[in-house]
């Protein structure tokens, strides 16, 4: 049996941890007989290596068809690496939203020639916009819709300056057109309510909702006993969606301690922007798990979707301080954080003080998050 798993693009991340998780349940359901290839926009690397589930240690390797070519995938991932003045600007893949319609023909027939006995789908932007094949079962797993043209367009829009500006509003409502002719598929789970109530909005689906499996690590990392006097950030280093930037002003503001784990296109940029309280560590540095477990708080200021960081936090007692649009209403309640409705740098100042200043019970965060997960 063929499986062609279709996803947006594969780089580090809680979505790519997602996508493994689900291929791990398709290789436990059909054994060894079961061939999976995995097929993405662009990759930063050449295969998944995945254990295999009864195999006693064992691995599998699953192969990743681009669907661009390998030196130009190259390039794009050694400018994303390497900031170099222009080229960078250049060659940056969210620039590539311009052509995704022909793209994802592309890489649409890319699937079709491997013949597939089903296609499982985990998208959180264009993944779900390849052409369909006929007889062929197809499933979806629907993190968000393409959030830059429809729920963030109003944030992409106002920071997006000049001819980036203009060219953005040309592609748009072509993109929407284009997004809103697939939505036929024979089954769609979403990672959240929020992100269900989009998909029945927009595309008219109905849906089943089916959190994201969280590692276990922080299911049993347990309470620290002594929280640090320090923040945690944990995320993709871009300055849209994110928000890294503003998080990063508010900390220079207040000159407190701030940990940023991850990375990003924007890394460098962000770098610059820190003052002396904010330290980069990377993306999964060691000792991830005690760096989150034994913060002060974890700050995600995104409208998220769903937001493993947030829970993985949550489930370690740590309070969070997010922002009330999204997905983070279903997670986060009083006992467990603060919720801001403005992203304004003085009220963002208020906000946090208010979030200092209330000491809260860690285990019942832990246990609130629990209940919300397992029910």
């Amino acid at each position: 049996m063929k499986i062609a798993f279709v996803n947006c693009w594969t780089m580090p991340g809680g979505v790519l941890n997602v996508l493994q998780d689900l291929m791990i349940k398709q290789l436990r359901k059909h054994g060894k007989e079961v061939e999976v290839r995995l097929f993405t926009l662009i990759s930063d690397r050449e295969s998944l290596e995945l254990p295999l589930p009864g195999g006693n240690g064992a691995m599998v390797t699953i192969p990743i068809v681009q669907t661009l070519p390998k030196w130009i995938n190259q390039i794009f991932l050694f400018f994303t690496k390497r900031k170099v003045k222009i080229l960078s600007g250049v060659f940056d893949y969210r620039n590539l939203m311009v052509f995704y319609p022909r793209l994802m023909k592309l890489l649409s027939f890319k699937i079709k020639q491997r013949k597939p006995d089903e296609i499982q789908i985990s998208s959180f932007a264009i993944a779900k916009n390849i052409t369909p094949i006929p007889g062929v079962p197809t499933h979806l797993y629907l993190h968000s819709p393409m959030q830059y043209i429809w729920s963030h367009y109003d944030e992409y829009d106002a920071r997006l300056t000049g001819w980036k500006n203009r060219l953005f509003n040309f592609i748009v409502p072509r993109l929407r057109k284009w997004d809103l002719k697939f939505h036929h598929f024979d089954s769609v789970v979403c990672n959240s309510h929020y992100t269900q109530e989009l998909a029945e909005e927009l595309y008219g689906l109905k849906s089943t909702v089916s959190y994201p499996k969280i590692a276990d690590q922080y299911w049993f990392a347990g309470i620290s006993p002594k929280p640090m006097p320090y923040f945690v950030y944990v995320g993709r280093l871009v300055n849209f969606v994110r928000e890294t930037g503003l998080i990063i002003q508010l900390f220079n503001r207040l000159k407190l301690p701030l940990v940023v784990i991850g990375s990003g296109p924007d890394e460098e940029e962000l770098k610059a922007l820190a003052g002396e309280t904010v330290i980069f560590t990377g993306w999964n540095p060691e000792g991830m798990t005690e760096i989150v477990r034994d913060a002060a708080g974890l700050i995600n200021l995104t409208k998220e979707s769903f937001g493993i960081g947030t829970v993985e936090a949550l489930l370690m007692g740590v309070p969070v301080f997010g922002f009330a649009e999204g997905a983070s209403a279903e997670l986060v309640d009083e006992d467990c954080g603060v919720l801001v409705k403005s992203k304004d740098l003085e009220d963002l100042v208020l906000d946090f003080e208010l979030f200092r200043s209330k000491s809260r019970d860690r285990k019942l965060i832990s246990e609130r998050i629990r209940e919300k997960l397992t029910s």
